[in-house]
């Protein structure tokens, strides 16, 4: 079986040689289909603020799209209704985040 390397050195090495002509490649389909499967969807967002959103993501160490996928299906958990968990884990990361603020505010005081 060819490695993902391999086949890029013998892409690149074609392309290389005749940039015109098609590179004969033996593609190699995965064995297992995945486990959860998704798809692709398109999202605008506004451009001055996708700079916003890239460096968001460099800050946390993501990719701006697995921040967005992280963001939207997080959203739709708590959409469904009855999500009693997520709503105890907002409001506890909200008394968390008050508490440190009147921490804050005691030490700078």
């Amino acid at each position: 079986m060819i490695t993902n390397e391999e086949l890029l050195a013998r892409v690149a090495e074609a392309a290389e040689a005749d940039p015109d002509a098609d590179a004969e490649v033996d593609w190699v389909r995965h064995q297992r289909p995945a486990k959860n499967p998704t798809a692709v969807y398109s999202v605008r967002i506004p451009v001055d603020r996708i700079e916003e959103l890239r460096q968001l993501a460099a800050g946390r160490g993501v990719q701006p799209t697995a921040l967005i996928r992280t963001w939207v299906l997080a959203q739709l958990d708590a959409a469904k209704g009855g999500d009693e968990e997520a709503r105890k884990w907002e409001n506890d990361v909200r008394a968390t985040i008050d508490h440190l603020r009147s921490l804050l505010d005691e030490r700078t005081a």
